[in-house]
């Protein structure tokens, strides 16, 4: 998967209250209408709002603007929307809509597609915001790690607290769920991760890359690498990128298509009258794993053929 680069936001204060969450009720008679603002025009940006559009209510009309990744220009075509007729709905396709989108609007649905970590970006005050994130479930990565290696009891995890503290946190709820226990330590840059790694070598049994932009500078993937070879500890990465370069295991989300077709989903609910505040964001439901034989073989692990036969694709 290709890494997208997001941007924290501050908080807002939401100005709409009514008992706490926007709701919209679509009428038979009436088409939705929607304002579709992209980031950028990418190709997986693009895939969001085909799925998307294949999966919105039928009738509904939607209006697409693209941001060229600047963020004036995003600022307005929202003001533009909201000085004439409203949208019903407005969806935010990659970090950098939403931001501007979380910026600027308190009084419209926004359904976001193609985002890693939203609660950086929206905050908890947002009554207005759902979406389909392009995080990978918890729970499926840490279930992963214990199929391929069933002694792993502590997993290692460095994070800066301000982009992935929530993950984290959640993170370590689910972990002691499951059996195991995350050794953790946080870095305010990318160059604190090798210091932390090497303070937590000896009581780790396998790392986990949480997708936090600290930790995917270059160099500090690379350290993470060398690291897992020199010490036989495994790694589950977050892209198939990752396991070529050398981590044992990756799970990436499977596509963009995919990502707004749940998106769309949320918006019907929304477009039929249930609160934004009521729908809680989701998580990519389809997943792509990457197995690295080679990096197995080094490291001494057996990988169970169950993996094998679901893995997507196997570098030998």
């Amino acid at each position: 998967m290709s890494l997208l680069i997001s941007r924290a936001a501050s908080l807002l204060a939401i100005a709409c209250v009514v008992v706490g969450a926007i709701s919209y009720s679509s009428t038979p008679t009436e088409a939705a209408k929607i304002l579709a603002l992209k980031s950028a025009d990418v190709d997986v940006y693009n895939d969001a709002l085909e799925g998307f559009r294949s999966g919105v209510s039928q009738g509904s009309t939607i209006v697409e603007y693209d941001m060229e990744g600047d963020f004036q220009k995003g600022k307005k075509f929202l003001a533009r929307a909201k000085s004439g007729a409203k949208p019903d709905l407005i969806l935010a396709i990659g970090v950098w809509a939403l931001q501007v989108a979380t910026e600027e609007i308190q009084d419209i649905p926004v359904v976001f597609a193609m985002v890693l970590n939203p609660p950086t970006v929206i905050g908890p005050e947002a009554r207005n915001i759902t979406g389909a994130s392009m995080n990978v479930p918890i729970e499926q990565q840490l279930a992963l790690l214990k199929k391929v290696s069933p002694q792993v009891r502590r997993i290692g995890v460095i994070y800066d607290p301000s982009k992935t503290g929530w993950l984290v946190r959640q993170a370590d709820r689910i972990a002691k769920d499951q059996g195991v226990r995350l050794v953790t330590k946080s870095i305010a840059s990318s160059k604190d991760s090798f210091a932390a790694l090497d303070a937590i070598q000896d009581e780790i049994d396998a790392l986990w890359i949480v997708p936090d932009l600290t930790v995917l500078a270059p160099e500090s993937v690379q350290y993470i690498l060398l690291f897992s070879f020199r010490h036989k500890i495994p790694v589950l990465g977050l892209s198939e990128n990752q396991v070529r370069m050398g981590a044992l295991l990756g799970l990436s989300f499977e596509s963009g298509w995919d990502i707004g077709s749940q998106a769309a989903e949320l918006a019907n609910g929304i477009l039929s009258g249930r609160s934004v505040g009521d729908i809680p964001f989701t998580m990519a439901r389809k997943v792509r794993l990457t197995v690295n034989l080679k990096s197995a073989g080094k490291l001494g692990v057996h990988i169970p053929k169950e993996i094998l036969d679901r893995a997507d694709a196997v570098i030998r």
